[in-house]
């Protein structure tokens, strides 16, 4: 049992993995942006469930971190990133297959610029391995936070609102979109945590207006409203900061 209750975390982070990889192969070849995204949420409530796992079973080991930051960069680094790579195909072809058109230089550098999100998100990745203050809170915007941003752009693309799939098959936001997800990643605003030390409304404020806004935003668009829900965890965080510095 022992051996089993050491490895269970880990065996999680592996079906998490093998979800990012699914999403990347259903971006590439099915250009199904829904499913894609539906396998990166499966990832990221893997990625959830493996580090309560490895604290109830007091089997938290650097083998186990680092294997999450492996597993991470793949499903929310490549995987988004692929997503992204789709939406902006699209707005160069109008939906046609890859080679079905010929691409300008210009066009060619910014279709595949999307990949800079998985290698900005291994660099945020790697520093937040070496920042052990990083618990309570964090600096820059979390790996999956990002990519949940990111999927969102791919439900709202088969969103029935009419005015969403105008916004993500826009191509100078989804350049817009690539630079900031790839500052937010590796800067150093304080983000606040999710996790509850108490439950005291003073302390939790933001928190609980945070989880109060995404239901709602939730309920009217669906999970395409996870983008709104991620800039509005920005904006709570930057005013978290400022009330912070103003006591």
């Amino acid at each position: 049992m022992r051996i089993i209750a050491k490895g269970l975390p880990s065996f999680i982070t592996s079906l998490s993995l093998i979800s990012g990889c699914i999403s990347v192969v259903i971006s590439t070849t099915r250009g199904d942006l829904t499913l894609a995204g539906y396998f990166i949420l499966i990832s990221a409530a893997l990625d959830f469930v493996d580090g309560m796992a490895a604290r109830l079973l007091h089997s938290i080991s650097e083998f186990g971190k680092q294997l999450d930051s492996l597993s991470d960069v793949i499903c929310f680094g490549v995987a988004p990133a692929m997503i992204l790579y789709r939406l902006i195909l699209h707005s160069f072809t109008g939906g046609s297959l890859p080679g079905q058109e010929e691409l300008l230089p210009w066009q060619l550098v910014i279709l595949y610029s999307p990949f800079l999100v998985a290698v900005f998100s291994a660099l945020r990745l790697a520093k937040f391995n070496l920042d052990l203050k990083q618990v309570k809170s964090f600096r820059g915007l979390p790996t999956p936070a990002n990519a949940l941003f990111i999927i969102a752009l791919g439900f709202a693309s088969e969103s029935r609102f009419g005015f969403m799939q105008e916004i993500v098959y826009n191509l100078p936001f989804l350049v817009i979109t690539i630079v900031l997800s790839c500052f937010l990643l590796v800067c150093n605003l304080p983000m606040f945590s999710l996790k509850l030390s108490s439950l005291g409304l003073k302390e939790n404020g933001m928190r609980y207006l945070l989880i109060i806004c995404s239901v709602l935003l939730l309920a009217f668009y669906g999970l395409s409203a996870l983008a709104a829900i991620i800039l509005l965890y920005i904006l709570l965080s930057m005013m978290n900061n400022w009330f912070v510095k103003m006591s």
